[in-house]
Order: C-alpha cells, then sequence, then structure tokens
C-alpha cells in the first residue's frame, strides 16, 4: 500500500501538516516525499514501492513532457501497458500510475477514471488550467477520505490523518470524482449488471471460473514477492491455488490461529495439495487480546464483528512482514458480498430480497470488510491484493439470476455455483471446496471457545455493569448494546473523538434475531 496526504489552502504549511501525514507513513515505509505542485496545493505521498521500484516511481508524480500536470495514487492500474500501447504513450517510470497522467492530458478526466481497470485513490492537479480532480476506484478498494476545515480541504489515504486539521471528516464515496472547482462529486461508475436469466448453468460456471482466474492473473504484477493468505476456507484457498498457479516461484502461504483452531488445520491441507511454502502461525489468545487496541487505531473502527477479524488480519500481516520478504498479499475478501454467502443469507425472504442485500453489501464494502482488509495489512507495509472485487467479475456474478444463488444451508450450500465452477478441475481438495461458510473471525478459534466468547470474557473485567448502564445510554449514533461493543467504541474514542459517524452503522445479519454478528450465533449454525 501507499499514503496520500493534500492539502488545499494556504493558511497552513508543512510544518503544520508534517506531522499528521506521518501518521500514515507506516502504509508506505520506502519513501516519502512532499511537494508545492501549485500555489496553494501540497502534495504528500508515503511510497510502498510495489511497480517500478526505483526512484523514477516516486511520487508525487510529474507528467514527462507536461510538467504542470502532477498526480499522487494510491493505487495498481492493471491495465496500464495495454493502455500505453493503444494510445502510443511513452511510459517512463516504470509506475503503473503514470498512465493516469497521459491519459488525463489526452481525455481529461471523466474519460480516464473510466478508462482505468485496477484499484485507486487519486488526487491530481492540473496547475496550466487550474484544476484539481479525486478519484476513488468503483468499490473503495483503496481507502480514501475528504476533509473540510476553515483552512481549506484536504485528502488523505486514513482519517487519523485529518482528525486534528479538520472539523468535517467523510470517507471519499466510491466510484466518484471530485471537482474542486465546483467543490462536488460526481459518481462516474454504476453497477448495472445485465440479465444472464437466459444463460445456462454450464456457460455460468465457466464465466465464474473464467473472470476469477483472469482477476488473479492480472493481479500478479509485481517487482517484490508476492503471498497469499490461506485460513482454510473456499474463498482463500481459492485464491491461493489461481495464485500458485501462476508464480514463477514457490508460493509462501499463511494462516493464522490459536492453538486447535479449524482454520489451522484445513489450510494445511490446502497448503499441503498445492505444495506451497505454508507457514501456521499459532498465536496466543493473551497476543489476540493484547492487539485490540492497536488494530482499533490502525482500522478506525469500532464496528464489532471488524474489529473481530481484524485483529488476526493484523497479527498475520505483522508475522509476514517480520518474517517474509513478501510485500504484495492476495486475499479471498469480497466473496461473500458479491456471491451472496453470508450464512444469515439463507433466511432471505425471497429472491429478490437476497440479490438487493447483496448490492447493499458491495455498496457498504469500504465501511467494512475492505476497510479491514486494507488497514490490518497496510498498517505492516503490506499491499492488499483482492480479486473477488474484480469489476469484470463483480459485474458477472451480480448479473446471475438471484434463484440461482439462494440457498438453505441443507440440499442447497451457499456460493453453490462458485464451488461448481471449480469442481472437477482439482485446484482444490473436495473436503475444502465444499466446506461449508466459517468467518475468519471465529475460524482463528475453536467451537468450544470461540474468539468472541473469549473478547467477551476480557471485557467483562475492562468494563463494569455501572459504567456500561450509565455511559452508554448517552451514546445515540450505534448505540452500543454491549460491553464489547462498548469497549470499542471506548477505545475509538480515545483515539480519534468525536468522529463516530465514519462508519454509518453495525455491521449485523439480516432476517434473524441474533444479537450477535458471529455466524456461530445462528440458529442451526454448523462448520
Amino acid at each position: 500500500m501507499c499514503g496520500i496526504f493534500a492539502y488545499i489552502g494556504d493558511s497552513l504549511d508543512w510544518s503544520n501538516l508534517e506531522k499528521e501525514s506521518n501518521k500514515i507513513k507506516y502504509r508506505g515505509p520506502d519513501n516519502s516525499n512532499m511537494k508545492h505542485v501549485g500555489e496553494n496545493v501540497l502534495f504528500s505521498f508515503h511510497r510502498l514501492a510495489i511497480m517500478g521500484v526505483s526512484k523514477k516511481g516516486d511520487q508525487p508524480l510529474l507528467h514527462p513532457e507536461e510538467k504542470d500536470i502532477s498526480i499522487i495514487c494510491n493505487g495498481e492500474i492493471y491495465n496500464y501497458k495495454k493502455l500505453g500501447e493503444k494510445f502510443g504513450f511513452k511510459l517512463e517510470s516504470g509506475s503503473d500510475c503514470e498512465i493516469i497522467l497521459h491519459l488525463y492530458r489526452k481525455f481529461g478526466i471523466r474519460k480516464t477514471i473510466e478508462y482505468l481497470d485496477g484499484v485507486f485513490m487519486l488526487v491530481l492537479f492540473d496547475k496550466k488550467k487550474n484544476k484539481l480532480f479525486a478519484a476513488r476506484d468503483p468499490y473503495g478498494v483503496r481507502p480514501g477520505f475528504i476533509g473540510y476545515s476553515d483552512d481549506g480541504i484536504f485528502f488523505a489515504s486514513e482519517a487519523k490523518s485529518l482528525s486534528l486539521l479538520c472539523e468535517k471528516i467523510t470517507p471519499f464515496p466510491p466510484g466518484n470524482i471530485w471537482n474542486h472547482e465546483e467543490n462536488k462529486f460526481y459518481q462516474y461508475y454504476l453497477p448495472n449488471p445485465r440479465s444472464l436469466n437466459k444463460t445456462s448453468e454450464k456457460d455460468l460456471t465457466e464465466g465464474i471460473n473464467k473472470r476469477l482466474t483472469e482477476a488473479v492473473k492480472k493481479r500478479m504484477m509485481a517487482d517484490r514477492e508476492v503471498g497469499s493468505l490461506l485460513s482454510g476456507g473456499l474463498d482463500s484457498s481459492l485464491i491461493s491455488a489461481l495464485v500458485n498457479k501462476f508464480s514463477n516461484k514457490k508460493l509462501k502461504t499463511f494462516s493464522i490461529g490459536m492453538r486447535d483452531s479449524i482454520d489451522l488445520q484445513y489450510a494445511q491441507v490446502v497448503a499441503k495439495h498445492l505444495n506451497t511454502d505454508h507457514y501456521n502461525i499459532e498465536i496466543s489468545t493473551k497476543n489476540f487480546l493484547n492487539s485490540i487496541e492497536k488494530v482499533i487505531y490502525n482500522i478506525e473502527s469500532f464496528d464489532t464483528t471488524t474489529v473481530r477479524a481484524s485483529v488476526g488480519n493484523y497479527l498475520v500481516s505483522k508475522f509476514i512482514r517480520d518474517n517474509s520478504d513478501c510485500k504484495v498479499i492476495f486475499n479471498g475478501d469480497g466473496s461473500d458480498e458479491v456471491c451472496g454467502g453470508y450464512l444469515y443469507m439463507r433466511d432471505a425472504p425471497n429472491p429478490e430480497a437476497f440479490k438487493k442485500e447483496c448490492e447493499r453489501l458491495v455498496n457498504e464494502l469500504y465501511f467494512f470488510d475492505v476497510l479491514r482488509s486494507d488497514r490490518s495489512i497496510s498498517s505492516n507495509g503490506l499491499e492488499a491484493r483482492t480479486p473477488f472485487l474484480d469489476k469484470k467479475f463483480v459485474q458477472y456474478y451480480l448479473s446471475i439470476p438471484p434463484e440461482k444463488k439462494i440457498f438453505d444451508g441443507k440440499e442447497i450450500i451457499e456460493k453453490r455455483l462458485l464451488r461448481e465452477a471449480f469442481y472437477g478441475t482439482g485446484i482444490l481438495p473436495d473436503s475444502v471446496l465444499w466446506r461449508r461458510k466459517c468467518a475468519f473471525s471465529d475460524g482463528v478459534s475453536t467451537t468450544s471457545n470461540s474468539w468472541h466468547h473469549i473478547i467477551q470474557d476480557f471485557v467483562e473485567n475492562k468494563i463494569s455493569d455501572n459504567e456500561f448502564t450509565k455511559d452508554s445510554k448517552n451514546i445515540s449514533h450505534c448505540m452500543p448494546l454491549t460491553k464489547e461493543s462498548y469497549y470499542y467504541r471506548k477505545i475509538f474514542d480515545s483515539f480519534f473523538g468525536k468522529r463516530e459517524k465514519l462508519i454509518p452503522h453495525f455491521w449485523m445479519p439480516r432476517w434473524s434475531n441474533a444479537t450477535d454478528p458471529s455466524a456461530r450465533e445462528l440458529s442451526n449454525y454448523t462448520e
């Protein structure tokens, strides 16, 4: 990952801003630069060098001929070479982000962003025309925030860099371009699933296989070593298997859990099948619990399930940083939202409700799973790659009639079409390909002593009944209903003050009486 920071205004100078920009330096440990790209425009960038690792790829990047056009971009543009060849651009820096400068000069901002196949959060300034734009990828895989104060307008990869500078901070909406001249957002990407009602199931599964395989293949571009998270569940196992297929060296895979966790057991099965260089990382309950405060600071969230899942995600990323040369980390995130794999979705009242729930989950990914994945990995100076959120894959899967995706958890398993798409290929053992859903935040522990119960017991000794009863009722936005939730909120507020609206609501299963987001709390749950 990388970290961007931008300031538009003339009230503050770098001495007022440097400390705040450096709060996200961990995102880009290889190089940090600041440049006044305009009279009232300052760009700061923290680089994790993945493509074009020489100094030529340092940012802010300037157009090689039109030096008045500059950019900071935390992103990966997978089709940059194709675009360069198509339009005859001479790319000089080795950075995939350079293509954006050339496209902008030729086509302007709207067409430029529409041409990009990748993930990104960028700010571009055209000094000659005195125009500034910002844009974010369709599903918010790369993070971005916009902040406002009397001193000006700010952008950053994480809210912590803006917290002390701005009166108002909001997540930059995915699929949007912001125009400084009008101080207005324009939605450039609208999910518009086409109907696949007349497509046979055989063609559907072939289409799924093809698009997910291509999503992984295009993401293999890197000048640094690639690794893959492997929980032993369907999603991370499929991605690890596909990465392994395209890797030009023995792939390193990583799983994490407490002693006897279900994930460690299944991950070992997959690693043996794929013959990867596998690391089964066993972490004590104490280390999991001791990481909660650090994790909440890193992820900038107090959502219950996000915090639970982020602890394991953060610890495995920390291990990778300290014990390997891997900098690019593949994961299986986004599959449950796109493919409708959450177990509560078996209770959808009808196929149309199932369809709308998938769309809602995809639209809110940047508040929850994508946020967790990015912050947990990037806070350790690594880059996450998320093939299930490839634009073509998402558009295709959301176009499949919901009648073919609904499940009951008994006769029809969740994500059946995804499993069928790879059945018979030998890419995974059948025991894994048809393994039922187990949430990452649960799989790191045993069923007899689940991670969420461990936390609840821990919090019971941290928060008294009196404190919880007295203080929780004073919280209006996302009022905590449990001591655990209150504990997370208390830690969040200690770091960020009154920034609770960075998330809109708690992530909770629908069509259920469950009061806890853990899948293990759903009725008829099995692993």
